[in-house]
């Protein structure tokens, strides 16, 4: 009986046009399921394979997904922990600081006043963060006090922010990286081109810090961005690994390094996996 995964994917792209190849290689069953679809009841079992990728960007909705299907008794890739930390940026950045690992200073201002306050102190450029990644409440980047004022007025009112991130936009567009981290490796590093993120033949150069983000994070299959500055790499994001159609002819491999990782999980929970197939 061929093995069965779920990719968790509100809609069928080139990645997940490469995972089935890849899985399918590997004798497994693959099915696409749209999460906006699912309806898990509490304390019951669940009409889904033993085996769920999550392929949309960490969300707090999409963290108690992972929880729910992995006390159900499912692998999930990313695990609920990783996930958590993907859609938690508070909590991301401060797992970086305890390790010592360099960020952007970064302020948590508690209201609007606070947030002008310190974005004045901080100096132009910024980044205004919400706590969690939020599709509706974007990652703003300000270049000015007009600007600054005309945006926290409109997300207060609109969207109730109070607390925000206030991160000092280190860098420059053309000194940002895309590590793609897979299982415990760093398998890729993308820079940026055009606006879209390509390939970059800077995998040693890299290695040292993904090793490190890695032991905060843990395994899994994320990505994780950061800015080249005169005294090394700085930590800005972290995200689950959605996008990697960009990397041109190293997309399929990134796809088969995925694969790689679910099957080892699969294994470890049923140790009979690492036989079949």
């Amino acid at each position: 009986m061929a093995l069965q995964v779920a990719l968790l994917a509100e809609r069928l792209r080139v990645e997940e046009r490469l995972l089935t190849e890849a899985f399918e290689q590997q004798g497994w069953q693959v099915t696409r399921v749209a999460p906006s679809e699912l309806a898990l009841p509490l304390g019951e079992d669940v009409d889904l394979p033993p085996v769920v990728v999550l392929r949309e960007r960490a969300t707090p909705e999409l963290v108690a997904l992972s929880a729910l299907l992995e006390a159900s008794g499912r692998v999930v890739i990313n695990r609920p922990a990783t996930t958590r930390l993907l859609a938690d940026r508070l909590a991301l950045l401060r797992h970086f600081a305890i390790a010592g690992l360099p960020i952007p200073r970064t302020v948590v201002s508690f209201g609007p006043a606070a947030t002008l306050r310190v974005i004045d102190e901080l100096g132009f450029p910024v980044y205004l963060k919400p706590f969690f990644a939020d599709p509706i409440m974007p990652v703003a980047l300000v270049e000015d006090r007009d600007a600054a004022e005309a945006l926290i007025e409109h997300r207060t009112v609109l969207g109730d922010e109070q607390a925000v991130l206030v991160q000092q936009a280190v860098g420059s567009p053309d000194q940002a990286r895309r590590l793609v981290i897979v299982g415990n490796a760093l398998v890729a590093v993308a820079h940026r081109d055009a606006g879209q993120w390509a390939p970059a033949l800077e995998m040693n150069r890299w290695s040292a810090l993904a090793e490190a983000v890695v032991q905060r994070l843990g395994s899994g299959a994320y990505t994780v961005d950061v800015v080249e500055t005169p005294t090394g790499g700085v930590l800005i994001s972290a995200e689950n690994l959605v996008e990697f159609r960009s990397l041109g002819e190293q997309a399929a491999a990134v796809a088969m390094a995925i694969v790689d990782h679910v099957v080892a999980r699969a294994a470890e929970h049923t140790p009979a996996v690492a036989g079949e197939g």
